[in-house]
């Protein structure tokens, strides 16, 4: 399994990032709670396809995240990080970024999120290889 890389350095707006949060919580902007996650809690990562990587959220969630065309290959990618444009938070219908160190250590890649979706259980099985939950 490959490791997340966390890009603290990514993450310069304290103030904002709190004030997102405080209406979020509520529900009154992010819609669902289940449908956003941080950037912290992804646990590993896979390519899913031509412009597509799926994140591991602890053992029982995952998300598809849509890559914009152009976007460097996850499946050789070591690492990765994820940068929410709109707040402290991953969501659906929020832009975000996926930053994916280059091989030779110099720097990283920058990729826009087109779209966020939330795996099912069946998904999670087959992307990690395990039996899905009854």
């Amino acid at each position: 399994m490959r490791k997340f890389m966390f890009f603290a350095a990514a993450f310069t707006c304290l103030s904002a990032c709190a004030a997102q949060d405080a209406r979020t919580s509520t529900g009154s902007a992010a819609g669902p709670a289940d449908q956003c996650f941080f950037a912290s809690q992804v646990g590993g990562f896979t390519a899913g396809g031509p412009d597509r990587a799926l994140v591991r959220i602890g053992f029982r969630a995952g998300y598809e995240l849509t890559l914009s065309p152009g976007c460097p290959n996850v499946d050789y990618a070591t690492d990765i990080g994820i940068v929410s444009r709109g707040g402290s938070r991953i969501c659906t219908g929020r832009p975000a970024e996926l930053v994916v160190p280059r091989p030779s250590g110099s720097g990283a890649q920058r990729c826009l999120v087109s779209n966020i979706r939330k795996l099912s259980d069946q998904e999670m099985a087959t992307a990690w290889g395990r039996q899905p939950a009854d």
